[in-house]
Order: structure tokens, then C-alpha cells, then sequence
């Protein structure tokens, strides 16, 4: 709670379920704090086989694991205006705003929503109180929803801070007064923006008087050096080079894409190569992460000119931090004793392409020390251990393995409880 100009300002979030179902609203602290959309719609979602489970509704809503949280997100797929980038992702999340004056005992939450970021208002939808804000080439940056008294024409140009309408319930088809609170959904470029703004709320700075405020620190927040799902970047694709040849597969089975994008087909296999490596699994390509994908070195330019003719050139200088593949002799010490459990579950069917589908890549590549810890992977993994452990109990008793039945997959419900 934070205090100014004789009033009291709060944030609050409808909170996650206890053990009954039940919930209760309870203060937010910070972006961090912000839980999953829909808590308990959205309490049973996991991650198998790199595709998200157990959550409201695959068909009509899209869901990620972004900062170590399965979240709900928007993307060009589900939607509803066709305004999105093919790669495109917005992070969705609800909170409250309330206010009261000193001394007072109720909270009213009649306020002002304050601009998130500066840009150009690009839609204003009023049967669903929505306000989209667009940078200055086009890109939806941001869309508040469930807005009255909307302030802003499509169009208009708006300043970090600026009153967009007032807190409520649009588009919901309740009534009035109840539900009342913020719906935002912000481009996951801008997340270091996003944690800036709900600071600002959470320290009364935008609460006490938005529209005197507007743009009063105008400035937008520098990235913070790490990707999310959604971005692109050259460092995105040397860690894609780096997880492609250690063998790692799309959610599809098919190869990960190496142009730089963090898409959702590669989000399972990132989880996984966070987990080999022992760094948190965030889902986010943190600086953790790369530590095992080094930017390119800088070479002396005309190198050559430095030595005399017929002398051989020097060798180059080994890398200065060791290879990503957790099974290098400098990397193995650094790993804990036991991975943590797997955010990305395997599911109980084998891979579609079969074990081999790891050794593919490698011999794409035809690098010798990439088929050797394609090999090395292949060799110790679980798959391969239960099926040269069916084999061997088969020659002793000079039958075929029977069929496993374990491995039967089971169909996962879209929605659970």
C-alpha cells in the first residue's frame, strides 16, 4: 500500500486456489508477484512433451512457461483482431487497482488506468473497453481491456502515465460493479517496461493523479538482457546452433529452427537443455543460458600481415569458456549432484521419429564430436537403456520383447477439474 496527496493506493490480484478451490484477493508486490491468468482455470497446466496441458482452453487461448511461470499469452493464432506478428507474443495478466482517502474505511475502485508504455493508440473497442497502443512502426505494443469512460480516440498519440479510461468490467456481460479490475496484455519485448509500470502502480507514482502525471518520466525501460518467447536475436541463434547440435529437437520432432526466433516449438527443448546444464528453467534465454552459446569472437583484423611469409600462422586460442554439452570434463564439476525435476515432461508414448531422431542432426552437420555426443546422448538415455534391457532379457529367453504397454499414450485432457 502506498500513500500521497491524502490518499491510500493499493494493487491487489485475485490470487491462486488453496486445496478447496477457493480464493481470495491479495497484494501485489511487483510484475514477479502477478499470477497465472485465471488461477484456477489454469491450475492444473503442465508442460508434456513440449506442448502445454491441463489448462482452460487450447483451441481459443494460447499459454507459454515465460520467467519461470506458466502463463496465459496472446499470439497471432488465437487472436481476435489479426493484429499480431507471426512471432509475435503478448503477455497476459489481471490485477485491481483501489484507492481511498486517508482515514477512510472503503476502497473504491473508480480510477484511472494509466498508459503502460507511450506509442499511438492503433483500437479502441468499446464494447470490450479496449484500448491498443502501437510503437512507431505499427507493432502492437499493448492492449488494456475491460476500460468505461475511454479517454483516447484511435490515432492518438499517448505519453507513459496518461489516463487511457476507467477501471471496470466491459465486455465481460456482468454487472455492473462486479469484477472490476485491469486486464493487460504486453509485448514480451517490453518486459523490463512492464515490470517499470507495475512498480510505478505499486508505489502510488501513477495511482496518485495519472493524468497531472503523464509523461513525467517518459522514458522507456532498457532491456534487461534476456530473451523471452517471442524475440529475435543473433545470440538467439548461436544458442540455437548449440542446442541443434547437441541434438535437440522442435515440439514437432523436426529440427529447431536456427534464425534467431524464440518460438513456442522451442520452448520444451530449452526447458530441457536448462535443466542438462543446471541453470533454473525459466523458459526465458536468460544470461545463464547463454554462458553456453559465447557470442562471436572478435578476430585481429589483417591478422595475416603480422608475420613473416613462409612462417605457418599461429593456432587459434581455445575458446575461453568450455563447450555447452554438459558431459565436457569443464562443465560437468559446475552441474549439481541431482537435475531438478523436469518442467517439460516426457510423455508416455516414444518420440514420433524413434531414438535416432537425436543422431540426425549431427550427421547433418557431419562434425565428428557433434555424432559423438549424439551418440553419447543416445546411449544414455532412458529409452535406449529399456529397450537394450528388453533386448538382452529377449536373447535369454529366445523370444522377441513383448510389446511394452507402458507405452501406450494416454490422451490428455484439454481441461481438468
Amino acid at each position: 500500500m502506498s500513500r500521497g496527496g491524502g490518499h491510500e493506493h493499493r494493487v491487489l490480484q485475485l490470487g491462486e486456489p488453496d486445496r478447496h478451490g477457493r480464493q481470495a484477493n491479495v497484494p501485489v508486490t511487483g510484475l514477479e508477484s502477478l499470477v497465472t491468468h485465471h488461477p484456477k482455470s489454469n491450475r492444473h497446466a503442465a508442460m508434456v512433451d513440449g506442448v502445454i496441458v491441463g489448462v482452460e482452453s487450447r483451441t481459443k487461448r494460447s499459454y507459454a512457461f515465460v520467467a519461470g511461470k506458466f502463463q496465459e499469452i496472446e499470439t497471432r493464432r488465437t487472436d481476435e483482431y489479426g493484429a499480431l506478428g507471426p512471432d509475435q507474443v503478448l503477455l497476459i495478466k489481471d490485477f485491481i487497482i483501489e484507492t481511498r482517502r486517508t482515514g477512510e474505511a472503503g476502497w473504491t475502485r473508480q480510477l484511472d488506468v494509466p498508459a503502460p508504455v507511450s506509442g499511438t493508440v492503433s483500437r479502441r473497442d468499446d464494447r470490450n473497453g479496449l484500448v491498443e497502443i502501437s510503437n512507431d512502426v505499427g507493432e502492437v505494443v499493448v492492449r488494456m481491456r475491460h476500460l468505461s469512460a475511454i479517454r483516447v480516440e484511435a490515432g492518438d498519440d499517448v505519453v507513459y502515465g496518461q489516463a487511457l479510461g476507467t477501471q471496470d468490467n466491459r465486455g465481460l456481460g456482468l454487472p455492473a460493479g462486479r469484477a472490476v479490475h485491469v486486464h493487460i496484455e504486453v509485448d514480451t519485448r517490453y518486459y523490463a517496461q512492464f515490470e517499470r509500470y507495475m512498480a510505478d502502480l505499486v508505489d502510488g507514482q501513477l495511482l496518485d493523479g495519472a493524468t497531472a502525471r503523464a509523461g513525467a518520466s517518459d522514458h522507456a525501460a532498457a532491456h534487461d538482457g534476456t530473451f523471452r518467447l517471442g524475440e529475435s536475436h543473433p545470440r538467439i541463434a548461436g544458442l540455437q546452433r548449440v542446442m541443434h547440435g547437441e541434438g535437440y529437437r522442435a515440439a514437432d520432432g523436426g529440427p529447431l529452427d536456427r534464425d534467431g526466433v524464440y518460438r513456442p516449438s522451442m520452448q520444451g527443448a530449452l526447458l530441457d537443455f536448462q535443466r542438462a546444464h543446471g541453470v533454473p528453467q525459466t523458459g526465458d534465454i536468460d544470461p545463464a543460458t547463454l554462458r553456453f552459446a559465447p557470442g562471436p569472437r572478435r578476430r585481429d583484423r589483417d591478422l595475416a600481415d603480422r608475420f613473416e611469409p613462409g612462417r605457418p600462422m599461429p593456432r587459434e586460442a581455445a575458446p575461453a569458456t568450455a563447450p555447452g554439452h554438459p558431459d565436457h570434463p569443464d562443465h560437468r564439476g559446475l552441474l549439481p549432484p541431482e537435475a531438478d525435476p523436469p518442467v517439460n515432461r516426457k510423455g508416455t508414448a516414444p518420440a514420433t521419429g524413434g531414438l535416432l531422431d537425436r543422431v540426425l542432426p549431427a550427421l547433418e552437420q557431419r562434425d565428428p564430436d557433434a555424432i559423438t555426443r549424439a551418440l553419447s546422448d543416445l546411449a544414455r538415455s532412458d529409452g535406449m537403456q529399456a529397450w537394450l534391457e528388453r533386448g538382452r532379457m529377449a536373447l535369454d529367453l529366445q523370444q522377441p520383447p513383448a510389446a511394452d504397454s507402458a507405452h501406450a499414450r494416454t490422451p490428455e485432457p484439454l481441461f481438468r477439474g
